[in-house]
């Protein structure tokens, strides 16, 4: 029995009998040119640096919004009660 693999093309010849995979003929890669090649080398660089750019510009106002919290904690330290310790009970 021979089985199209559907998510790589490969054809698998099946022992009927016992369910036991005999051959595996991987499909003819295509000719790809250097130029394209070229190409896609350099489209997946640019896509890659555009991912950065926005990774960087994210974090970077993440960190802006932290230190805007933090300063508004830093100002309202002094409105906060210290909480009594058990040792201050004695």
């Amino acid at each position: 029995m021979r089985v199209q693999c559907t998510c790589c093309d490969a054809v698998l010849t099946v022992d009927s009998s016992s369910g036991e995979v005999l051959f595996t003929e991987k499909p003819k890669s295509k000719k790809v040119s250097f130029e394209d090649a070229f190409q896609k080398v350099q489209q997946d660089q640019e896509t890659a640096e555009d991912r950065f750019k926005e990774a960087f510009l994210k974090e970077k106002d993440r960190m802006k919004v932290i230190d805007q919290k933090f300063e508004e904690a830093m100002k309202r330290k002094d409105e906060l009660e210290m909480p009594i310790r058990p040792i201050d009970l004695d």
